[in-house]
């Protein structure tokens, strides 16, 4: 189920992120939600899903070689959760 690779980055200063990599499920945004992140100046990419326990309220997700913002999470039932994240201005780039 969880066959994509994503590291979470935690920022600890302006040089320093504290990384690290999990599995996770990538998959397009829908329309609805595509469109109603661009109407508040998002530009919304990926909806990740990943075990709930992996995740720390890390605020960047490094997937496919790009940084992305996580702007909105949601937990299922499952326990898992989702993390919607968007390529936003200000997140550094690469690796």
């Amino acid at each position: 189920m969880f066959d994509d690779l994503v590291t979470l980055v935690w920022p600890t200063d302006e040089k320093a992120e504290e990384k690290t990599d999990v599995f996770a499920r990538i998959e397009s945004i829908g329309q609805k939600e595509f469109f109603a992140g661009a109407e508040t100046g998002l530009r919304p990419e990926y909806k990740i899903s990943l075990w709930a326990d992996d995740y720390a309220g890390q605020p960047i997700v490094i997937a496919r070689g790009k940084r992305y913002s996580v702007y909105r999470t949601y937990i299922r039932q499952d326990q898992k959760i989702e993390l919607y994240v968007s390529d936003k201005a200000g997140v550094r780039g690469g690796k």
